[in-house]
C-alpha cells in the first residue's frame, strides 16, 4: 500500500461496516474485555457473533470514525503491517481485522504491529488450533478471549427479552434449588429449551427457523473444506 487513495477504498468499506444495525444485546463476552489491552484477540467457531462482537467492542470506544478501519482479512490485497503503518501514519488509533487466520503470516504480522506502531488491535479468528499452531509466540503481546455459542440465558433475552442473571457453577451447585424456584415463578424453562437445543445456539436463529440447519451444515462444510484442510495441509479437492 502506498498511496492514501487505497487507505480510502479501505476506509469505504470501513464505514459499510460500521452502518450496519448492531444488535442491543451485547454477549456474555463484552464485559469481560479488557479495553486498556493494545491488542485483544477474539476466538470462536464461525457463525458465534465475532463479528457482531467487535463491532460493538469498537463503538465503545471513545473515538471518531476517521480513527478506526475495520478490515476484513479475507479482502486485502496488502501485507497486515502495510495497511496497520498507512493507518497508524495518517492518525489511526484502532485497527479492526475480521478472519484474521485468512491472512498470510498472520502471527508475525501482529507482532511486528504490536511492537513498532503506536495503535490498539482488535482481531477476530474462527480458528483457535491455526493461531496455537503458528510459529510466532503472540501470548505475550494478545490478550485472547473465546467466544462460545449461545447460553439458553443468551437465547431466551434474544428471542424472547428476558432478563435473567447469570449464575456461577458454585452458585447453581450451592443454592440449586432456590434458583430453580425462583426462575419457575417467572416462566416455564421446559418450554423453551427444546427449541433452544433445536435451534438456538447460534445467533443467526434471527433470521428464521427455516434456514437454520442450511446455514449450519454450510458452515460445517466451510470448515472441513478450508480451515481444517489449511490447517493440517490437506488439499481440500480431494
Amino acid at each position: 500500500m502506498s498511496t492514501m487513495l487505497s487507505l480510502e477504498k479501505l476506509y469505504e468499506f470501513s464505514n459499510l461496516y460500521f452502518s450496519l444495525p448492531t444488535p442491543a444485546f451485547k454477549r456474555y463476552l463484552y464485559n469481560q474485555i479488557d479495553f486498556a489491552s493494545k491488542m485483544i484477540g477474539i476466538l470462536g467457531q464461525r457463525g458465534v457473533g465475532k463479528t457482531t462482537l467487535i463491532r460493538q467492542l469498537a463503538q465503545s470506544y471513545d473515538l471518531p470514525s476517521s480513527k478506526i478501519l475495520y478490515i476484513s482479512a479475507d479482502n486485502i490485497v496488502d501485507s497486515l503491517t502495510d495497511i496497520a503503518k498507512e493507518f497508524s501514519a495518517y492518525g489511526g488509533k484502532l485497527l479492526i481485522i475480521d478472519e484474521i487466520h485468512k491472512a498470510d503470516n498472520f502471527a508475525h504480522e501482529l507482532k511486528t504491529i504490536y511492537d513498532f506502531l503506536d495503535i490498539k488491535v482488535i482481531f477476530s479468528g474462527s480458528s483457535a488450533l491455526e493461531i496455537e499452531n503458528s510459529k510466532v509466540d503472540l501470548s505475550r503481546r494478545v490478550l485472547f478471549f473465546e467466544l462460545h455459542s449461545l447460553s439458553f440465558r443468551e437465547f431466551l433475552a434474544i428471542k424472547f427479552d428476558m432478563e435473567l442473571p447469570i449464575y456461577s457453577l458454585t452458585d447453581i451447585l450451592q443454592n440449586h434449588q432456590d434458583i430453580a424456584t425462583k426462575i419457575t415463578k417467572e416462566f416455564k424453562p421446559l418450554e423453551y429449551f427444546a427449541l433452544y437445543k433445536e435451534f438456538g445456539t447460534y445467533p443467526f436463529f434471527t433470521e428464521g427457523e427455516m434456514g437454520y440447519k442450511l446455514r449450519l451444515n454450510e458452515i460445517i462444510n466451510i470448515i472441513l473444506d478450508s480451515e481444517v484442510a489449511t490447517i493440517y495441509n490437506v488439499d481440500s479437492d480431494k
